[in-house]
């Protein structure tokens, strides 16, 4: 009989625990996941990688016309700019950073196939058009608040009171944006 009221004592604050360890962790996970949605929002305007995507749209559609629509580059970009697209449009902040690193990554292989390229690098559209979305740079500061509060909210998550409360409610990673380096 002991034993029963020991075990049932033992449950009682092991829930309980449990509980107040999500109504503590909770609100920290919940604050700092809107920072960094709150903090990605600027970085969607249309002076900002807007204006970036649509330029390397412009140097995607000069490649192409220069004869690029058979390489992989071509297929895969524009398969990344069209994700970029509906991200952006679904309001997601996770899956539009998602998109934004494909692009970014798609615009560096590019750029690489163009400047690598006999065929392509004397193409002067594809390469005006590769420096200008080169020279379309969201503002640093933007950017560094960005990744900041992304850093913030995966020390929060990940933190050892935090982590169990993450995992059960779906706190999942959120990445940082990485912009392509080209070494311009």
């Amino acid at each position: 009989m002991r034993l029963k009221w020991v075990l049932l004592a033992l449950v009682v604050v092991v829930i309980g625990g449990a509980v107040a360890l999500v109504l503590v962790e909770r609100p920290k996970l919940e604050d700092a996941r809107t920072t960094v949605d709150d903090t990605w929002k600027p970085l969607t305007a249309p002076d900002q990688l807007v204006a970036r995507y649509q330029k390397l749209e412009g140097a995607l559609s000069a490649f192409d016309a220069a004869g690029g629509t058979d390489r992989s580059v071509s297929r895969d970009l524009h398969g990344a700019l069209k994700q970029w697209k509906t991200a952006l449009r679904d309001g997601d902040a996770g899956s539009q950073v998602d998109a934004a690193d494909t692009v970014e990554a798609q615009g560096a292989r590019l750029y690489a196939n163009v400047v690598r390229s006999e065929r392509f690098s004397g193409d002067t559209a594809a390469r005006d058009a590769l420096v200008a979305w080169a020279g379309t740079q969201p503002r640093r500061a933007l950017v560094t608040a960005y990744n900041g509060a992304t850093r913030n909210y995966e020390d929060t998550r990940t933190g050892w009171l935090a982590r169990p409360v993450a995992l059960a409610l779906g706190y999942g990673e959120r990445p940082q944006y990485r912009i392509a380096n080209l070494g311009l």
